[in-house]
């Protein structure tokens, strides 16, 4: 281009002086009219030369600059891809890390940086990113092979959790690998609930049914054994089978807790408490307990009063079977918006270590109390799954022979100014 440039001048500059000199000459007569013819001929020519020069250069320029335009163009839009494509990343639920051959990362979106608390990962290995020897050999593998790698893996740092990864390159000759981790902690956690609950009800659907059919073989097996003999053998299928009705309700009111919308409308919680205490005053009385209430006479909530009664009446039976002596006292208390139950007892206490699964279905502390109280171990994993539908939190504290305070708190809803009225 610089070249042509000058070119067009060289031609333009000589066609002007040839012109110049000529006309000079001609002034002072040192050219013929022939020469003179031929010089003008031979300037026009340069002239002419110089101008197709110049039209063919603008016409260059012009080019030139539309492709210049096209490349910025081109530059910018591809600019906004690259953002458009960290973006769809950076929102992604899954960590994606991008590393050279040598397993560097040249790339972590939001969720990699998130799930491995690593800022600023690029040029790091992706050992010292994420700690994890695993993922290491995956992009090796990958690298090596060019195949796609998928495994399940064990994380521990920075918390334990366990992750699907996936390994792929771009091609062969591979210049990078890809690698993404999708988090099924929470999945497999799920996997083993549903494992231990399926192992959970055989074994409390096995024991009942186990001493209904021993019962009844002895029966069978002594038929001429004594009345007194029949008959207590007969009460103690009829309990059993009792059992396992208790069993099958309590699991069919599980499932519509945790499956079914709550239906809320107005409830005065201060009078379910009131009457699943009068539910429960005579076992109280039998077993020399004090059961008392102790808060307003009436606080609206927006709830379901059906599943508040069974939220009360099973935590206030739990603290009376495993409460000796003493006393059982529910409280109700309004605090920030919301309304707190509290059921205390002076009973056995809960040990430190148990706290955390007193709520898992057929947990008990005391199996051999529970199953002598008519328990089922499935009332404080009811009591759970229909505090949390409402919006709620329970909670447990306790001390090993001293006692235990479950505590719930429910949001008041929409009849929070009803609530205030009633005081």
């Amino acid at each position: 281009m610089n070249q042509a440039l000058f070119l067009w001048r060289a031609v333009c500059f000589g066609g002007a002086v040839l012109l110049v000199g000529m006309a000079i000459a001609l002034g002072f007569g040192a050219l013929t009219v022939s020469a003179t013819a031929i010089a003008l001929v031979a300037a026009a020519a340069l002239v002419a030369a110089g101008v197709g020069v110049g039209a063919t250069l603008l016409e260059e320029h012009e080019r030139l600059q539309h492709e210049h335009d096209r490349a910025e163009l081109l530059q910018i839009e591809l600019e906004q891809h690259r953002v458009s494509v960290d973006l769809l990343a950076d929102g992604m639920d899954i960590a994606i890390f991008v590393c050279e051959p040598k397993a560097n990362v040249q790339y972590a979106n939001r969720k990699a940086v998130e799930m491995f608390r690593f800022d600023k990962p690029s040029g790091r290995s992706i050992l010292a990113v994420t700690l994890s020897y695993d993922l290491e050999q995956m992009v090796a593998e990958a690298f090596r092979t060019g195949e796609h790698q998928r495994r399940e893996l064990a994380f521990t740092y920075p918390v334990e959790r366990v992750g699907l990864a996936d390994a792929w390159t771009d091609g062969k000759p591979a210049t990078r690998a890809f690698l993404s981790i999708q988090e099924i902690t929470d999945l497999r956690r799920l996997e083993r609930v549903r494992q231990d609950f399926v192992a959970n009800v055989s074994h409390e659907l096995r024991t009942p049914l186990t001493s209904i059919r021993a019962m009844a073989e002895t029966l069978l097996d002594e038929p001429r054994a004594a009345e007194e003999m029949k008959q207590r053998y007969l009460n103690g299928m009829v309990d059993e089978v009792d059992r396992l009705s208790l069993i099958a309700n309590d699991l069919l009111v599980l499932s519509a807790a945790e499956s079914n919308p709550v239906r809320k409308h107005a409830c005065d919680i201060a009078n379910v408490i009131k009457s699943s205490i009068d539910q429960l005053r005579r076992k109280a009385q039998e077993r020399k307990l004090g059961l008392r209430y102790d808060g307003p006479d009436q606080v609206l909530i927006e709830a379901n009063p059906t599943q508040m009664t069974q939220v009360v009446l099973n935590l206030v039976e739990n603290a009376l079977n495993y409460t000796h002596e003493g006393s059982v006292v529910v409280s109700l208390n309004r605090q920030d918006g919301m309304v707190r139950i509290d059921v205390a007892d002076t009973g056995i206490g809960i040990a430190s270590d148990q706290l955390p699964r007193v709520f898992e279905r057929f947990y008990r502390v005391d199996k051999g109390r529970s199953r002598a109280t008519g328990g089922t171990g499935l009332g404080l994993s009811i009591v759970k799954h229909i505090v949390e539908a409402h919006g709620g939190r329970v909670a447990v504290q306790s001390a090993l022979n001293k006692g235990s305070t479950f505590t719930v708190m429910l949001p008041v809803g929409e009849l929070e100014h009803a609530d205030e009225e009633s005081d």
